[in-house]
């Protein structure tokens, strides 16, 4: 009778809560990841129309619970078993590259996104045919092609990290930090032996809270393929967010991801009398 008793109470004890998150996506076009939970609805939003009647998702597994002009809402009826992933894939209405939003669904044991939103990568202006380089240049491109350097914003080192578990490796990178935007710069080093790793999509968070990505820069080193830059591109983090953060980079399908921690921002500057 003890012996039933124990089990009994052993398999009524409360499956463990998942923390819900927000995060955003840069298409890349490459398979977005993206954790569910089965009776959890997550909320995405575009930032182009998309063709709601045309998403393609596995109806045993995932029910389309509403679809709006930039946005889709769906609820797992069950969930991916481990290393499983499902496949949801929205076509996009702005006949831009990539023309499909390509997600990875997977299960968490701790998180479960329930909102996502989903950017196009900013786009680099047109050359000026006489000039120098226009003002209406991103922050990541005036960064990463020299127009921009330390002189007029507040910039901040951080240190190198090593993720044990993919062996992904972060060189000490840097951060900027303008009036209306914050960069982060960080290069990473693939272990040897492994296929090029290339994130799909960035987060910038803290225990206090999230900034909000605009745009993932991405350039692969001509000298050495298992060296890649990366430039992620945020609003201004809230004051209550913090100065340290963690960038967690999304790898692509059946690859790791990577988080950064202690990636330190300047402090907002003294408004000059």
């Amino acid at each position: 009778m003890l012996l039933l008793l124990g089990g009994t109470l052993a398999q009524a004890q409360p499956a463990p809560t998942r923390e819900p998150r927000r995060r955003s996506f840069t298409l890349t076009g490459s398979p977005l990841e993206a954790r569910i939970g089965m009776g959890i609805r997550t909320y995405i939003v575009f930032a182009v129309s998309i063709r709601g009647k045309a998403v393609e998702v596995d109806p045993k597994r995932i029910r389309v619970v509403d679809t709006g002009e930039k946005s889709l809402i769906i609820e797992p009826l069950s969930e991916p078993r481990p290393g499983e992933r499902w496949t949801l894939r929205v076509p996009l209405e702005d006949g831009k590259a990539p023309g499909v939003a390509e997600f990875s669904l997977v299960a968490h044991p701790s998180e479960v996104d329930t909102e996502i939103d989903v950017e196009r990568p900013e786009e680099s202006p047109t050359a000026c045919p006489t000039c120098a380089p226009c003002a209406a240049l991103s922050a990541a491109d005036a960064i990463a092609s020299g127009f921009i350097d330390s002189d007029g914003v507040g910039t901040r080192k951080f240190p190198s990290f090593t993720d044990a578990a993919s062996g992904l490796q972060s060189r000490d990178g840097v951060t900027y930090r303008a009036k209306t935007w914050v960069l982060v710069d960080v290069e990473i080093i693939t272990p040897p032996g492994h296929p090029a790793w290339r994130p799909t999509g960035a987060t910038l968070t803290s225990k206090a809270g999230e900034t909000r990505v605009r745009a993932v820069k991405v350039e692969p080193s001509k000298d050495d393929s298992r060296l890649v830059r990366v430039l992620v591109t945020t609003d201004v983090p809230p004051s209550s967010v913090g100065l340290e953060l963690t960038l967690h980079l999304n790898g692509p399908e059946e690859a790791p991801s990577l988080s950064i921690p202690h990636v330190t921002l300047p402090p907002a500057k003294e408004p000059k009398p």
